[in-house]
């Protein structure tokens, strides 16, 4: 390539990069900004909940915008079933089998990734400790992010919108045969534990697999690497704010920075991705919650890495032309 054209190009690239980091800064602040109004507010109680639900319908609109407007109202309405089925198991066991089938029915259409989003909010919903407000609050609050996370990435974000790419039938069959298993026996033993922060095995029992064993295997390894990264990167920051005794609004702009960089590296590294997006997470519990959040974060996350690594390895092993390939 000659070198002005190669200087035309380079000067395009760089232009293009400089604007999607403005609309990815842009974006976090506009997404941040009612969550610092509600801390400074006073209602903290619902800034999880907003924060969480408009990320949610935000990364849902960037991979599956033909969900919408579905998911402005199954995000809320699936939190707040999960909730109310707290005490009813064959009732959320049925729920789950359910949005279990659906997402593996979507893959037929790509929508896969976008579903997924929305049984996060019906697992949080039913695995998360009860809150100091109501049920309904708590919706209301979902609904809210939802709608506000769902415009802004209609309004700014249009440079990270994907398809992604249709699964045939027989790989949504197979989908749907270790999905549906594998998510149930997930959601039960994170019932088992007990724990504060049991959803965390059963989402990455719904975020792994994949119709593709080639994209299940790059999965579980990007979300293992990603999510010990993550988690240091979530320690890091708690113990630095901590040590300069910075006021909440800090914390909500630490929040911002880190979507901002999770939006950059969307595109160009999933594990980076993973590893902010993980951060994010985990600066979003209550400060007592953080240490044992990221601890649980990274034990479920390796567990579920390891089984879906192993299944997708021995699922290649089995395609036809696989033997033929290795010699």
């Amino acid at each position: 390539m000659p070198y002005p054209k190669y200087a035309l190009h380079s000067l395009g690239w760089m232009r293009y990069q400089r604007r999607r980091i403005q609309r990815a800064a842009l974006f976090s602040a506009m997404l941040f900004a009612p969550a610092a109004a509600l801390t400074l507010a006073g209602h903290g109680a619902g800034v999880f909940l907003f924060a969480l639900a408009a990320n949610y319908s935000a990364l849902c609109m960037m991979l599956a915008r033909r969900l919408q407007p579905l998911s402005l109202l199954a995000i809320p309405g699936l939190y707040l079933a999960g909730r109310l089925c707290a005490g009813l198991p064959a009732a959320m066991l049925c729920l789950l089998a359910a949005g279990l089938a659906l997402q593996a029915l979507s893959a037929r259409r790509g929508l896969h990734k976008g579903v997924q989003f929305w049984l996060f909010a019906l697992l949080l919903g039913n695995m998360t400790p009860a809150a100091a407000i109501p049920p309904w609050q708590e919706a209301a609050w979902m609904l809210l992010g939802a709608g506000y996370g769902g415009a802004l990435a209609r309004l700014g974000l249009q440079d990270w919108f994907r398809v992604l790419p249709a699964a045939c039938a027989a790989d949504a069959r197979r989908y749907a045969w270790h999905l549906l298993p594998w998510g149930i026996l997930a959601w039960l033993a994170g019932g088992w534990m007990r724990s504060a922060h049991a959803w965390w095995l059963p989402i990455a029992a719904v975020a792994i697999p994949d119709p593709s064993p080639d994209q299940m295997l790059w999965l579980a390894r990007e979300r293992a690497i990603g999510t010990l990264a993550g988690a240091l990167l979530s320690g890091l920051l708690y113990w630095t704010l901590r040590a300069l005794e910075a006021p909440p609004i800090w914390h909500v702009l630490a929040l911002a920075l880190l979507q901002m960089a999770m939006l950059v590296a969307m595109r160009h590294s999933f594990r980076v991705f993973v590893a902010l997006l993980t951060a994010l997470v985990l600066t979003l519990l209550p400060p007592g919650q953080l240490a044992s959040g990221a601890l649980e974060r990274v034990e479920d996350t390796l567990v579920a890495a390891l089984l879906f690594g192993a299944l997708a390895w021995f699922l290649r092993q089995r395609r036809p032309g696989a033997q033929d390939s290795s010699d």
